[in-house]
């Protein structure tokens, strides 16, 4: 480990990420519990990776101008810190001063009428110019028109004060050195220049389908709250609408013509007892009625555990136990405690160490 003496934290974190066979929750319980450097360490004993790996994905962030963060680091988000899934690792351009903004997701379909990107653009120039952050995923369609709305308020406007305006946060479903689509190209480094353009994956990897859905709970995450413009009624801003709603995140859409078939989920939504939203105005009045996201704010992101499971969490609470520790203490049936087990952990308020429960607490 010699050769990697005054290499930085961030590149161990950055290179655990790049691992073969490594998942999310993998990296999450590995950087949680240990530094990067012996996080790294133990992994070379399973892994076939060079040890020059650290020093290529610094090389390589350092030459893409690609910061990191990962959760063990002061720095990371709070926003997501206690999240029932953050991302281990996040790699961006930008500031993650973006996110001390308020902070509205805008979703839509990528193939959005006339009147959808209109809409889009519309609610992002608006919110530019109240000095509230605009989450998007930068695909095609809406996500793109929200953020060249915004965009048009900055070009229209460039005498203007740094912070004057709200800055566009994109979460991205693979490296930020890897455009896509391409059509987005210039989008893509105004947003990195003016806001913050985020990441989960390592430079090089290339956008995968079930990369999206992972990209998605980001974005909700991310949100205080969240807005659908136009979706059919499977469309992939309905995956995003479940994330926010898994995270008491409040949802609201826009109306559309039933005979538009990109309109089917945002009436169903509304149907289904989302707000709708005619204009800006609606955002603002849903952003001045919920401060519990809000940068700062000391409020639990996470779902509150079931009565049931009150028991098991505290028990947790004091370091790892085994789930024979928890039959012996607790005196219930070992499918139940494992049930909740199951959903605590679902919750984000336990982690699973190889058989070792440990509570996520503030």
């Amino acid at each position: 480990m010699s050769q990697h003496l005054g290499m930085p934290a961030w590149a161990f974190a950055a290179a655990l990420a790049q691992l073969e066979g490594m998942t999310p929750k993998k990296l999450r319980i590995a950087l949680l519990h240990e530094e990067p450097e012996d996080a790294w360490a133990r992994a070379m004993f399973h892994s076939t990776k060079s040890e020059d790996a650290v020093a290529l994905i610094q090389q390589c962030c350092e030459r893409e101008k690609i910061q990191v963060v990962y959760i063990g680091d002061p720095a990371y988000p709070r926003v997501l810190r206690y999240d029932p899934t953050p991302p281990a690792v996040l790699f961006y351009r930008g500031s993650l001063g973006a996110l001390q903004q308020r902070r509205i997701g805008i979703v839509g379909t990528r193939s959005p009428t006339p009147s959808g990107v209109y809409t889009a653009r519309e609610f992002g120039e608006q919110l530019a110019a109240n000095e509230i952050a605009v989450v998007s995923g930068l695909a095609r369609g809406i996500d793109g028109a929200v953020h060249h709305g915004m965009k048009l308020h900055y070009d229209e406007h460039p005498q203007a004060e740094d912070g004057a305006f709200g800055k566009p946060i994109g979460v991205v479903a693979c490296g930020l050195d890897v455009v896509y689509p391409k059509s987005n190209a210039g989008l893509w480094a105004w947003v990195g220049e003016n806001g913050l353009l985020v990441s989960e994956y390592a430079p090089g990897v290339h956008p995968e389908p079930y990369h999206f859905p992972q990209r998605n709970r980001i974005i909700a995450a991310l949100s205080e709250v969240v807005v659908v413009v136009e979706s059919r009624e499977s469309g992939g801003s309905m995956l995003t609408v479940a994330e926010a709603i898994r995270r008491n995140i409040e949802v609201f859409a826009v109306p559309g013509s039933p005979r538009v078939a990109s309109a089917g989920g945002t009436n169903l939504l509304i149907q289904q007892g989302c707000g709708p939203v005619t204009s800006v105005d609606d955002l603002f009045a849903a952003l001045a009625l919920d401060h519990r996201r809000e940068s700062g704010s000391s409020y639990e992101t996470r779902v509150a555990p079931d009565a049931h499971d009150q028991d098991v969490l505290l028990a947790c609470t004091d370091g790892a136990v085994t789930l024979d520790h928890l039959i012996l203490a607790l005196n219930r049936p070992l499918h139940d405690i494992a049930v909740s087990l199951g959903r605590l952990e679902a919750l984000g308020w336990v982690v699973d160490t190889n058989g070792w429960w440990e509570a996520l607490m503030r």
